[in-house]
């Protein structure tokens, strides 16, 4: 845990591996930045919203019609006030994650998904909010998995209060941080109320906020009317999750760094909206890039250039503007627990982990996003913990390099038993929580089980035993008037 003091006082927050890998060099990510200030005070960003507009007509911007054309010195202005470093507060304080230059943390899924692959018969099917609830109480007890997003969605409750029930899953069922999506300015402010009714107020909740909204615009270069929650999040001081999906040859150029430069530009149009609405408001960069399959036109998300722009650019970027950021991982374009989806959960994850990724999304994520999968969640895991220890690193003193010891021990000896083995064994080797070591006569002898199979156990075992730590009776019992109430407003006649 690393101690962090604020006003005089120390709390514990979780520390976090360093990344280790810049794709960028500096004099490459001035020229992506550059470019990206050319495009917006030039070419500029579309909006249909009348509020956003407003906030940059009345800092200076141009405004031709609906679009939007930034002065560059309002963007540079903008990146001076964001706060360079983040805490996203768990519930459990020990749960607390530090967002700061390359420090990396999993995480549980990402925005719902259509489908859901049924734990019990692997068939696909339309998920409701007990999937919600049951991802989330997965994902609350993988150790590896430090903030919650979801791999389901509450398809069973009216469309229009859908993300409500689902925040009303979220807070329910973990004590770590969470990630997730509002559609919209009246959608954030009831979230906002759900979440300072369980930390005791809203001025509570801009000191230690619970959750990070997650906000995507719409590419190319287009602030849609939903993007009104930046206004709302940002008043409140409530960190602002940034997602734009340029795709490349579709909504970008073919080009993985054109396509990163449409996720740059529309980051730094978002980061710009959020400081003029409150400066210092906290921002989570995300200059993505995503990659089109050429031959099915469906974004692909276990292609190396969906991890290069979204991972490595990414970082690099965040990295030259000193701001925490957000990518992916853990997910696969395959439809099943298998060797492709391990395949490319492995290479997207490291990508990240070694880039410096701050919050990597998606973990259990198959068909490209569209199916949530509780066997992936927890395969994700244990695939975190190797990527945390192989960004880790080594260390080379005297301790580890233990001349003495070699000496000591000498020709012929053994280390086994030794003192230093004992002291340094959990730490410097990485014990697998899942993945199977043991020789293939014991692997016969329990079975010959896939490790979907042994997965697929995992986390069934896990749903049955683990508990979250609950929320306050009173608590509960605000946070279901608050989803009464937006049905009551918001539901319409069928």
């Amino acid at each position: 845990m690393l101690k962090i003091k604020k006003k005089g006082k120390e709390k514990l927050i979780q520390r976090g591996i360093k990344g280790l890998w810049r794709i960028l060099s500096n004099e490459e990510a001035r020229s992506m930045h550059m470019a990206a200030l050319e495009i917006l005070e030039k070419t500029g960003m579309f909006s249909e919203s009348e509020k956003i507009i407003k906030v940059f007509k009345d800092a200076g911007a141009e405004i031709e019609g609906r679009k939007i054309k930034i002065p560059q010195y309002l963007v540079e202005e903008s990146l001076k006030k964001a706060p360079k470093t983040v805490i996203l507060y768990g519930r459990n304080p020990k749960n607390s994650i530090l967002l700061e230059d390359g420090r990396i943390y999993f995480g549980l899924g990402g925005t719902p998904t259509p489908y859901i692959r049924d734990v019990e018969t692997g068939e696909f099917r339309r998920p409701g909010k007990k999937d919600v609830e049951e991802c989330t109480r997965l994902g609350d007890a993988l150790p590896n998995l430090k903030f919650i997003m979801t791999i389901a969605g509450a398809f069973d409750v009216p469309y229009e209060v859908e993300y409500i029930h689902e925040f009303d899953a979220l807070f329910n069922n973990t004590s770590k941080p969470i990630v997730f999506a509002t559609p919209g300015e009246d959608a954030a402010k009831r979230v906002l109320e759900m979440a300072s009714v369980i930390v005791g107020g809203m001025e509570e909740l801009s000191k230690k906020p619970i959750l990070g909204v997650y906000c995507e615009t719409a590419s190319p270069l287009q602030f849609t009317t939903p993007n009104e929650n930046i206004i709302v999040l940002a008043k409140a001081k409530v960190p602002i999750v940034l997602g734009p999906m340029p795709m490349t040859g579709s909504t970008a150029p073919v080009t993985v760094a054109g396509c990163a430069l449409i996720g740059t530009c529309e980051n730094l149009a978002a980061i710009t909206l959020a400081q003029l609405v409150n400066p210092g408001a906290p921002v989570i960069y995300a200059g993505w890039g995503t990659a089109m399959d050429p031959l099915t036109s469906r974004c692909a998300y276990g292609a190396p250039e969906f991890a290069l722009g979204t991972d490595a650019i990414n970082a690099s970027m965040a990295h030259y503007y000193g701001l925490p950021c957000y990518g992916f991982g853990g997910c696969s374009d395959s439809k099943a627990p298998d060797a492709q989806a391990g395949a490319e959960v492995m290479m997207n994850s490291l990508i990240a982990g070694l880039s410096g990724v701050n919050l990597i999304h998606d973990c259990g994520y198959l068909a490209g996003g569209s199916v949530g999968s509780m066997e992936m969640a927890v395969i994700c895991n244990e695939i975190a913990g190797m990527v945390y220890r192989i960004v880790k690193g080594v260390s080379v003193d005297d301790e580890s390099l233990a001349v003495d010891v070699i000496h000591e021990v000498g020709p012929g000896g053994h280390f086994l038993s030794h003192k230093h083995t004992l002291t340094h064994v959990k730490d410097e080797i990485y014990i697998p929580w899942l993945f199977d070591r043991t020789s293939e006569v014991t692997w016969v002898k329990a079975g010959k089980k896939d490790i979907s199979v042994i997965a697929r156990e995992r986390g069934k075992k896990i749903l049955k035993g683990h508990e979250p730590k609950p929320l306050p009776k009173y608590v509960k019992e605000k946070l279901a008037e608050i989803v009464k109430k937006a049905e009551k407003e918001l539901v319409k006649p069928r």
